[in-house]
Order: structure tokens, then sequence, then C-alpha cells
């Protein structure tokens, strides 16, 4: 079966990629994913580390456990994986190529190189690196274990030269270098073993370590690095830039630009980073130009903003009183520059044509009824495009200007029919005029089509910005934004070779206390902390509700008012440009955002298929998720079995959406969003896509309903998962907020069990119920019993008395899938479990019932227990309460049939003994039911048990039905 992750970089390889590590991807990925995506390479928890090397009676089990978990997380597959595409990506550099039995030892080597962390994984000891046999042995079991054959035929007949490269990748205290320690190998010349192939493998694993793109000049790691690359003769230095700031789409375009005018230095990116990227570059490479990239970068993202206004999409809102424009519309765009292009813009925006404004605003005005009756005829969606670009215009550019009012009038022909006087009137802000001029002038030309409407516009609009020119009326064309961008750059953006533009804290205390004040021109971002200029909150611009983020006004005081900085109006401008979301309107959808980090690092490779999914991402359908589940005996591994993108996979296929051309993600963002009012409607896909992207693709996620990233990289975070304020489902689930990857397997399976119960139980397909999900969980949480009590419920809604036996399979395996998950020191839930099974085996010893029976049938002993314990006195002896109950159940067997009476029907033996083992079976079951049901479980709390009383007679009916089938299944076995 192929695994997500493979798909992905299947998919975006390029077509020239080497066939060996095609195959690899292809054939034994998938394996590597299956034993390694849980394994902790780096990070991981304290107590999962002080357990393990416990076991193993580490003498340093504290500081190593302690150590360990002070890193952030990376499993065991992403560490290999980006560590030999890394070590593949620079041997192309090599003075003499790599062998093809040299590319399979690369690949092999790499893979098993950490062989002591899955073994410390698994719970057990590895070889000291003295003792050769045993590392060949284990390496041997491991490479079986991940089918190395499918890979390479003749990867044991090279067994010695790949657990020399796994023992010895780089030159530390536990290597085995020696020949004379190894047995000979098969390789004919033995010096390649040192070099190329040690020095490429340590380049990898070296790289992965990496936090920040910075660390090749802050850290011994870039050292190693340079120090291999001498090692090897790659004549290349390294070099690498990176943002001191992660703000989403914008942070990704600056780094993405910065990628592009890189490639015109010929540097090679080789390492990405959330915040950055390590690049190999010619020895000496020039530095770049700090305004030369600055520019360019602003070119880039300017461009992309530019397409997409003018496609009127995004910098423009209509409202009641028309089309307004985003602040950064008219900074992008001289005058002369966006005067013609408004007419396309109109075309989009102004799209009410079954319900026209014209009409509206012709019955304000004082015309007579010849007048009216011929405006009539062009009072429609034609004459509101034409006043709207009028108004907008005039607004924009022209204020009140007489010669524009005129020069108009005389293009639409209406001169002698409408003053300029007449087209400034108006009510409420909207000039009325305009729509009186343009329906005129629709009027008179009747029989032109909306398109033909649109390119007259566009003929006036071009003619209009070159009057205009001429006759210098124009306003003066400036751009704040560029300029704030230009500081922001300036003050975030580094690259190897520049020297520090880091402002003072004292400059950044001083820009914040200004903002503050009520001094302050524009009001504080709230987004930010007002380090930047900002600009009122424009409901063309954020995708929230402006003023969503405001305090509460104190009584006398004025009002808060909260702005937006230019850098973050920039980014809700390219989440609108690349999202396709209605400003001012996405917050109504409770979106919660998924800020995507790579595990310390990318490799090309990776940060291409994390882009691919990004883009492709379908609607998850947590039905099929469920199936999946279930299907695949409740193993997390049917994750992959999910249909993750919108489209089938295909051999070399790239797709270009959130993430133009060749751009890629370095904080991949998505966001999920919700047609219910809820809060746990909003946060039951983005829960789920939160802890399945870790564990399928070795990423780190945090969602949140915030706007901004929390974090600038994974560095700054340890986790693998973070959810900042989820629904309340998740805490009452037992889950943390924040996730490593030991939590992986527990935290999932505790989550698809509470969704698939759920859907099982409580949802009426189509609709899932989601805003009931808080119930069952509670109701779960509460008692195990409750799974079996919500299965009964549903069967009732259903009109159904019996249960099928796929339905009974489920929910017992329900239940054993609950308590198993449950870490907790006293486990009730399994005790729980224990007594209900162990009550139904033992009247199943004198009683049993046909399954097609009723619940009351079925249930009868029990029943009858239960009765018997909640009415008589409490002052009765335990023993005689046994007695008594035991005689009352006695006498109900004598009523009922006596094939529902096992011992009865075995006619080998006297009646009476017969009777008397029936009397002994009945007296245990009436035993455990008094001093472990009652007495142990509740406490002798007769409240208790009538509270539970349900719960428990719906769970023995389960049990009684999987004993039943179990029984079944064993004999026609």
């Amino acid at each position: 079966m192929s695994t997500l992750l493979q798909t992905l970089l299947i998919e975006t390889l390029p077509q020239d990629t080497d066939p060996i590590l095609h195959s690899y991807i292809e054939k034994l990925l998938p394996y590597i994913e299956k034993e390694f995506a849980t394994i902790s390479a780096l990070g991981g928890t304290y107590e999962a580390h002080y357990q393990r090397l416990s076991q193993l009676e580490d003498r340093f089990t504290q500081d190593k456990a302690q150590n360990w978990s002070n890193r952030a997380d990376q499993n065991l597959l992403v560490h290999v994986l980006n560590g030999l595409l890394t070590a593949w990506n620079i041997s192309k550099y090599l003075p003499q190529p790599l062998s093809e039995t040299e590319k399979y030892l690369l690949c092999l080597g790499l893979t098993l190189h950490d062989y002591n962390k899955y073994r410390n994984g698994q719970g057990e000891e590895t070889p000291k690196n003295s003792e050769v046999t045993e590392i060949l042995n284990l390496c041997r079991d491991l490479g079986e274990k991940l089918n190395f054959q499918l890979f390479w035929s003749e990867w044991q007949e090279y067994l010695i030269e790949i657990a020399y490269l796994a023992q010895n990748t780089q030159n530390k205290a536990s290597t085995n270098i020696y020949p004379a320690n190894w047995p000979v190998p098969k390789i004919k010349d033995r010096r390649r073993l040192e070099n190329p192939l040690r020095r490429l493998l340590a380049f990898g694993d070296i790289a992965v370590h990496f936090t920040d793109p910075g660390d090749i000049d802050t850290q011994t790691r870039g050292d190693r690095l340079r120090e291999q690359l001498r090692r090897l003769n790659i004549n290349k230095s390294l070099v690498y830039h990176r943002l001191r700031d992660t703000i989403g789409i914008v942070s990704n375009g600056i780094h993405n630009a910065t990628i592009l005018f890189a490639k015109q230095l010929d540097w090679e990116p080789i390492l990405f980073f959330a915040q950055g990227v390590i690049y190999l570059a010619p020895p000496n490479s020039e530095t770049p130009d700090i305004q030369q990239l600055q520019e360019f970068i602003w070119q880039q993202i300017s461009g992309v903003l530019a397409d997409k206004m003018m496609g009127g999409d995004i910098g423009f809102k209509r409202e009641g009183k028309g089309l307004k424009v985003a602040p950064q519309t008219l900074e992008l765009f001289a005058p002369e520059e966006l005067i013609p292009k408004l007419p396309r813009v109109i075309e989009v925006k102004v799209a009410n044509i079954k319900d026209p404004a014209t009409p509206k605003r012709l019955e304000k005005l004082d015309l007579s009824a010849t007048e009216r009756e011929f405006l009539n005829q062009g009072a429609d969606i034609r004459a509101d495009r034409i006043a709207e670009f009028i108004f907008l215009a005039e607004k924009e550019f022209f204020g009140n200007s007489p010669a524009y009012m005129n020069w108009i009038l005389n293009k639409l022909g209406v001169q002698d029919k409408i003053t300029p006087e007449q087209t400034q009137i108006q009510s409420g802000g909207v000039k009325y005029g305009w729509y009186h001029a343009a329906a005129y002038y629709v009027a008179t030309h009747a029989t032109l089509k909306p398109e033909e409407i649109l390119e007259q516009m566009e003929i006036w609009a071009e003619d209009l910005a070159n009057w205009a020119s001429e006759n210098n009326l124009l306003p003066l064309h400036s751009s704040p934004t560029r300029e704030i961008f230009f500081q922001y750059l300036t003050q975030y953006l580094e690259v190897k070779g520049w020297s520090s533009n880091y402002p003072s804290f004292s400059a950044e205390f001083i820009a914040y206390a200004d903002a503050k004040t009520k001094a302050a021109k524009q009001p504080i971002c709230s987004l930010s902390s007002g380090e930047f200029a900002s600009e009122d909150q424009m409901d063309s611009v954020v995708l929230f509700k402006p003023q969503q983020y405001s305090n509460k006004n104190a009584l006398g005081g004025r009002q808060i008012k909260r702005g937006i900085s230019k850098i973050y109006a920039l980014e809700m401008l390219m989440r609108q440009a690349f999202w396709a979301v209605p400003a001012g309107k996405l917050e109504e959808q409770q979106p919660v955002f998924l800020y995507i980090f790579p595990a310390y690092v990318y490799s090309p490779q990776t940060a291409a298929a994390i882009k691919l999914l990004v883009n492709n991402m379908k609607q998850i359908n947590l039905w099929d998720v469920r199936k999946q589940w279930l299907e695949q005996k409740m193993n997390i591994n049917a994750l992959q079995s999910v249909a993750w993108l919108t489209e089938e996979a295909t051999s070399g296929r790239f797709h270009n959406d959130k993430y133009n051309k060749e751009d890629l993600p370095f904080m991949a963002m998505n966001y999920t969003t919700t047609r219910g009012k809820t809060l746990t409607d909003a946060w039951v896909q983005p829960a789920f896509l939160a802890l399945s992207l870790p564990i399928l693709l070795g990423v780190k996620v945090i969602a949140t309903s915030s706007s901004v990233p929390l974090y600038n990289s994974d560095r700054d975070f340890r986790e693998s998962v973070i959810l900042d304020a989820p629904a309340s489902f998740w805490n009452l689930l037992g889950l943390s907020n924040s996730l490593r990857i030991q939590d992986f397997q527990n935290a999932m399976q505790r989550l698809l069990f509470a969704y698939s119960l759920h859907l099982d139980t409580r949802s009426s397909p189509p609709d899932a119920k989601w805003r009931d999900l808080i119930k069952t969980v509670r109701e779960v949480t509460t008692n195990v019993l409750n799974i079996f009590a919500l299965a009964t419920e549903g069967l009732r809604r259903d009109k159904r008395d019996i249960p099928s036996q796929e339905e009974v399979k489920r929910y017992w395996q329900y239940a054993q899938a609950w308590v198993k998950q449950d870490n907790s020191a006293t486990n009730q839930g399994a005790y729980i479990m224990k007594i209900t099974e162990k009550i139904v085996q033992q009247y199943r010893v004198f009683y049993q019932a046909n399954l097609g029976e009723s619940s009351h049938t079925i249930l009868l002993p029990l029943s009858k227990a239960l009765e018997m314990i909640l009415s008589v006195p409490q002052q009765v002896d335990v023993d005689d309460l046994i007695l008594q109950a035991s005689g009352q159940i006695q006498d109900a067997l004598e009523r009922q049939e006596v094939y529902k009476r096992p011992l009865m029907m075995d006619k080998s033996v006297d009646k009476a003994t017969r009777l008397e083992r029936e009397l002994t079976a009945i007296h245990t079951f009436m035993t455990t039911c008094v001093r472990e049901l009652f007495l142990e479980l509740y406490k002798g709390d007769r409240a208790l048990l009538q509270e539970n009383r349900n719960r428990i007679k719906s769970g023995a009916e389960f049990a009684y039905r999987w004993l039943a089938l179990q029984e079944k299944s064993a004999k026609a076995s």
C-alpha cells in the first residue's frame, strides 16, 4: 500500500530523478515509515525516555532523559529521509561520481545509521561498537524487517559495507573505523567507504540537526559541514538567508523571492527552514546588494497582488455607498495605471443584475413623469456599472473637480441634459446625480449589451487617464506600504555577509510607546506590537470583522479603535489572493488555522512534497476515516488509506495554487471552516488534521484560531503538535494541548474512538451532529459502559431491538480499545469491563437465552439480582442477601423453558445433582454481584447503583452477545 508521504514525493520528484533514489522512495519508504515514524530521533517526552533507559539499566538515565527531552521533536523517519536526500543532493558535485553500488550503499547505510535509536525506542539494548558480529546481525535483522530485498537484491552480499557505514557515520566515540576489526568487504576499493561515502553520510546526518539557517555561522555544526565539503573536494561554500519573523504568506513570499534572486548568483538551496534557507554557493560568492534584493522582493510580492487586484478578486469592496478601494491598491498603482483597469473590476464587483441600485436612486430625485419614464429604459445593471465607475474615479482621484464633471458629461453626451451641479446631488454619501447621468446614457443607447457597455467604459477609462495626466489633474502617487515594507526587510531579513540591522531595544520601545499614546495618528495594530505604521482596519483588507479584536470600552472613556499595520495588511491581502476567501467574512465561518513547520529542516524534495499536500488537500471525510480505521482493526495505519489529495497520484505532476510556480511553503498554512455554529463543530476537523499530519509526514503542526502564527520557527517550541485553546472535547478526552512523538499513538486512538463512536450512535447521516460530540465524550469518560448505553439508544432510534453481529463486535472492541488507552493508575474502566464480563460469564453457566430474544429475556438473572440488591433493607446481612437473591433467581428459572438452563439439559447426571450444580452457579453469580459489583465497585451505595443500573444492563447485554459469538466461533472452528 502506498503512503501519503511516498505519494507526495513521487508526484513532485523531477522526471530526471535517479532511478535508484526513485526506487528507494517507491519500494522502501513505506516500510521505513511503518517502523520509524513513531520513534524519536530527537526530542520526545522525558517520561518515555526515562522508562526505557531505566529498563536498560543505564547509569545516566535521569540526565539523558532530561537532555533528550529538552530538544525539539524530530522522528526517526524524517531524520533519515532528509539526511539521505541532503547527502544525495550534494553527491552530484563529487569530482568522481558515485557508482551504482555506492548509491545503494549510501541509501542503506544512512537508513540504518541510527539503529541504536530504533532499538532503544523498542526498549532493547544495542551492541557496543566493538561487538562487530552483533552489529552485523542487528543490521541484517533490521534490513529484513525493512524489506531491503525489494530495493536491492544484493544487499546481503554488501552487509559488511552497510553495517560499517551505519556504525561509522560520524567521527564519534561510538565509531569503529579500523578495518582489522571488520570482515573483508566485497567493495573493490575500500577507500571509497571512507571518502566519499562516510563523508556524505556525515554531511546528511549533521545537516538534519540544524535548527536555523544562521547555525552555519553560529554553531560548530557549520564548521563540521564545511569540513565534510573540504574532504569531499566539493568546491562550494555555505551561505544562507533568514527572516527573523514568520507572518505567513508574506514571509513565505519573501523567502521564495530571495531564492529566485539567489538563483541568479548560482546559489543552490539545500536545506529549508521555516525561517530561511541554507545554500551551496560558488567559492568566494558575491554578497547580494541589499537594495537590489529588497526591490526584487517587492516586485515579486506586489506583482502577485497586482494581478489579483486587477481581476477584482481583492483590494476592493462594494457596500451600500458604492465601491471602496483598499489603501494598498491605491499605493500599488499610480492613478494613471489604475484608472484604465477599473472597468474590469467594476464588472466583477457590480453584479447585482436582479436588483440594480439605479431605480432606487432615481426615485430619490425630483424628476418629471416623462423623464422618469424615459430613464426607466436605462435603470439597470448597465447604469449601475457606469455610475459606480464615475463615482469611484471622482472620489479617489478628482474630488469635486468641475473639469472632471464636464469631461464625463461630455463623454456620456448628456452635457445638454444634466448640469454639473445635478451630478453632485447626494444622500448618505452617495452621489445620486451620477446614476441620473448613467441612466440617461443607457436609455439613449438602450440596445447596448452589458459587454458592449464594458468595452465603452474601457475606452472612457483610457481616455480619462490620458486627459488627466496631460492636464496634471491626478494626485501625486506615493506608496507608504512600499517604504514600510523596505524598513521591515532592513530590520528582519538577513543574508550571509550583510552587517546586522537589528533595531535597538530603545527604538522598539519608543515606537511601541508612541503607538499607544493619544497623539498617535493611527490606532495600534491589533495583530502586531505597533512597530510599523498602521491604518484603520478596512473591511476590504482584513479577513475578520473590523474592530473584532477591540477591548471593551471603558465607561466614560474614549472609544478604543484597532488598526492594522502595513505589513499585516499585506498579509491579509495575500491570504485573500491565495485562499480566495471574502474579506471581512472569513471569521463568520470560525476558521482554525493550521501552521505546518518542518521538524528542524526540509530537504528540497520534502519541501516540494509539503507544498503539494497544502495545495491539494481535500476536505477530509471523517465517515471515511472511521470506515478505514474499523476495517483495519482500529490500527492508526488506516490513516494512510484516507483520500488526502483531490486527485490521483501521477508521477512527476506539479501543482500551482496556494504557492505559485516554484514557490515552497517554508511555514505551510492551511485552514478549516465549518457550517456549524458551535466551537466543537469548528475544531473537529483541525484537531484530526493537527494530529494526523505529524504522524504521516513528520512535520510539526500548530492549530489555532489566531490569524497570527504563535511561533517564528519550530525551534521555539519542542512539541510536535500544539492545539491552542481547542474545544472542550479535546481535554475531556484526557489529551494534552501539546503532544510529543511518543504521545501520538494513544492520542490518535482516543480521538478516532470518540469520533467513530459519535458517528455510530449520535449522527443522522449526512448530518454528523458534531455539536453533540462533547456529550458523547463526557458520557464515555464518565463510565465505559456508556458505550453500550449509547449503542442501545442508537438501536432504539433506528427502531431496532437487536444489534447485528458486526455491531456487537464493533462496540465491544470500542470498549476494549478505550480502556486500553487509559493510562491512569486505577484504570477503573478496565475494572468495570472485567466485572461486567465476569458476571455475564457466571450467569451463562446456568442461564442461556437465544440471541434473537429480547433484552429483558437475555438479562433476566442480572435484572433479578439488581432488583433484589436495590429493594432489600440496608440492615440485611450480606450472606442473607446473597441467599435470598439466589432463591429468587432459582424460582425465576423454574418458570423458564428448560433449554435456557444448560445445566439442567445435561441428562448424563441425575436431576438432584443438576439442581445442586445450578444452585451453586447461581450462588457464585450472586456473590459476585453483591460483593464485587455492589460493595466494591459502587461502595455499597444503592443510589449510585440505581443511577448506573441501565448502564450495567446495557454493558451486560453486549457482553452476553459477544461471549455467545465467541463460543459459537470456537465451536465452528
